[in-house]
């Protein structure tokens, strides 16, 4: 049975510029830009950017109950994920693995929105990309929205329309000058880099305006980002509401799949032959390596190119589905490139595991590691679809990068690293391989844990530690608002390591 998507009449023609219940809905995002800036300004790793995301979501589901819509049942499983990739941003100290939660977010949020607004199990994976870079335009242009529904909120019901005419005169006046200043964001520091005079006389404006006005710096970044949080949350809910996006796909099956099974025959027995030497010598022959080759020389010679070609066959086997019509020699000549991409993803894994052996853990490998995982499995989903055109590839696909990657985002990477590392070498530190020191506060109790367990370390490694633990230290006294649970347990283990460095 198909999931329902809204509960309201459909309309099939254009949306009136203010839906109905705008104005109430704009006076719920200025409070929630408020509560926006409280969680975010100045910190993207505290103990408010769960309660943010948890936010962002109640928002959106009072959003479906006030427009009588429902949430699709699946739709749960991408807000359960947005709200454990905000979770792991305040379980870890890890920067990188913050920026791509954040960029995962924005991501899932899209394709929760539009998942759950429209009936989507027919669409193919280049139908749902499309979709999605529709709904960021659709965004894009709803910006202006917050200013015609603010414009309805000081007429009010007046129906005169030299009164209307102002209004929307004086909208576009203030939509002009808000573009201006964003325009002048990029501008004034090129031209003042380009001219020294013109530059310092930036400078004395600015300054003046700050001496004169007493205004704090820190208020004007508040108060362009509450600005921000009402245009884009606002242009982001009438996006939602509007309903853009033809649900109705092209058939772009047309192609004659000679030409294709032309080239991919040709690209098969080139496969075919890299293949049975992998086989033949890689993996039977005890993963030896030829007398002239060092480990980190046969990884770095394979691994990445076989991880190019990896991704390469995913394109050809995508695009031979969505645009070539259906041929059974197709299908099999498919069928045979998804194989020797595994193969080809064994021997790269295979490689991988080699440079680790050698040279230990680094964030790049265990990304590496996870990526090669997640295409395996999208891969097999690319089987399913050439025999089944109905499979849904790309919901697939998000389902499986997003289950992996929070497992991974949750897995405090840096701890991993540092616990195998040493397993593997103690902390026998050199200038050389003194990674383990520039790894987050997610790794401090594994580095007090070795201490405490007297494993063997150079002179260079304690100075490191303190170091390290020193930078640590001052996560002390960070506040309620910036609290970080990772960043506390660092702070722990830095006192656990001087009371046990200060007993040797």
């Amino acid at each position: 049975m198909e999931e329902n998507r809204i509960t309201k009449t459909e309309e099939t023609g254009e949306k009136p510029a203010v839906w109905e219940n705008a104005p109430f809905f704009l006076k719920i995002i200025v409070l929630f830009s408020a509560f926006y800036v409280f969680c975010l300004y100045d910190n993207i790793m505290g103990i408010t950017y769960p309660l943010y995301t948890a936010g962002l979501l109640g928002l959106y589901l009072y959003f479906l109950k006030k427009e009588n819509r429902e949430l699709k049942k699946s739709s749960i499983f991408y807000m359960a994920a947005i709200f454990l990739l905000g979770l792991s941003s305040f379980l870890t100290d890890n920067e990188m693995i913050v920026f791509f939660n954040n960029a995962a977010g924005f991501l899932l949020y899209a394709v929760l929105f539009v998942h759950n607004s429209y009936s989507d199990k027919k669409w193919s994976f280049l139908k749902y990309v499309a979709a999605l870079l529709e709904f960021a335009l659709s965004v894009a242009e709803n910006v202006p929205a917050v200013f015609k529904t603010a414009g309805r909120l000081s007429v009010g019901k007046k129906k005169d329309g030299s009164a209307e005419k102002k209004e929307s005169k004086v909208l576009y006046v203030v939509l002009g000058l808000l573009i201006a200043l964003l325009l002048l964001c990029f501008i004034l520091p090129l031209l003042a880099s380009a001219d020294p005079v013109f530059g310092d006389l930036i400078d004395r404006i600015f300054n003046l305006i700050f001496i004169q006005i007493a205004v704090p710096e820190n208020l004007i970044s508040i108060l362009l980002m509450f600005c921000w949080g009402v245009l884009f949350f606002f242009a982001l809910i009438s996006a939602v509401q509007q309903r853009k996006i033809r649900e109705e796909q092209k058939e772009l099956r047309c192609l004659e799949p000679v030409t294709a099974v032309t080239a991919l025959s040709v690209i098969g027995a080139v496969y075919l032959l890299f293949c049975l030497i992998q086989i033949s010598y890689l993996f039977t022959g005890g993963l030896t390596l030829p007398s002239d080759y060092t480990y980190s020389g046969f990884a770095r010679e394979g691994f990445f190119q076989l991880l190019f070609v990896s991704m390469l066959n995913l394109a050809l086997v995508l695009l031979s589905l969505e645009l070539f019509r259906n041929s059974k020699a197709l299908k099999i000549l498919l069928t045979f490139i998804s194989g020797c991409t595994y193969i080809m993803m064994i021997s790269s894994a295979c490689r991988m595991y080699l440079y680790i052996e050698a040279y230990g853990l680094t964030r790049l490998r265990v990304l590496v590691l996870a990526a090669l995982l997640a295409i395996a499995v999208i891969l097999g989903g690319m089987i399913r679809n050439i025999y089944k055109k109905e499979f849904p590839l790309f919901r697939f696909s998000i389902a499986v990068i997003t289950v992996v990657y929070v497992l991974l985002s949750l897995s405090h990477m840096d701890a991993l690293i540092a616990k195998y590392n040493i397993a593997q070498r103690g902390l026998d530190i050199t200038y050389e391989n003194s990674y383990l020191m520039t790894l987050s506060a997610d790794a401090a109790g594994v580095y007090a844990d070795a201490v405490s367990e007297n494993v063997e370390r150079t002179e260079l490694a304690d100075e490191m530690l303190q170091d390290y633990f020193e930078k640590i230290r001052g996560y002390e006294d960070l506040g309620v608002r910036k609290f970080n649970l990772s960043r506390y347990l660092g702070v722990q283990a830095a006192e656990r390591y001087e009371a046990l460095t200060a007993e040797e």
